[in-house]
C-alpha cells in the first residue's frame, strides 16, 4: 500500500527536526537560516517524526527561487514527489513562477518536475 504524502510549509515546532534531518541529508543547504523550509509527511505521523524529504525556497512574492532539495540518500522519486507538491501548493499563492539554478544532481530532478529552460541557465515554471 501507498502512504498518502502531502507537502506543507514547515511549522515553526517542526524547524528544529527539520534542520537536523535537512543536515543528515544535506549538511550545505541546512546551515543555510535564510531559506523557507517545506516538507513531504505522512499526515497520519505524529509532529516527531521525521519528513520523507525536505524542499528549501527563497520566497518572493512572484518568483520563488527554489534553493534545493534534500532527501534520504538513493530517493530521488521522494525529491520529484516533494518539488511536484510544492508546485501545486505555489499555485495557491500569488507567486507565478517557480525557478531554479539546475545542478548535476538536480537537474533530473528539476525535468520530472516539471520545469523548463528558462532565462540566465536556470529552470523555470509557471505557477
Amino acid at each position: 500500500m501507498n502512504v498518502l504524502l502531502l507537502a506543507r510549509r514547515v511549522p515553526p515546532a517542526r524547524i528544529e527536526l527539520t534542520r537536523t534531518t535537512a543536515s543528515q541529508w544535506d549538511a550545505e543547504l541546512a546551515s543555510d537560516a535564510t531559506l523557507q523550509w517545506w516538507e513531504l509527511v505522512d499526515p497520519a505521523d505524529d509532529d516527531a517524526a521525521p519528513p520523507a524529504a525536505l524542499a528549501a525556497l527563497r520566497p518572493d512574492p512572484i518568483t520563488v527561487r527554489l534553493a534545493g532539495v534534500a532527501t534520504p540518500v538513493g530517493r530521488r522519486d521522494r525529491a520529484v514527489q516533494v518539488v511536484v507538491a510544492l508546485i501545486d501548493a505555489l499555485r495557491a499563492t500569488p507567486a507565478r513562477t517557480l525557478e531554479a539554478l539546475p545542478t548535476p544532481q538536480l537537474q533530473e530532478i528539476l525535468r520530472a518536475a516539471g520545469f523548463r529552460p528558462g532565462p540566465e541557465g536556470r529552470e523555470v515554471v509557471e505557477l
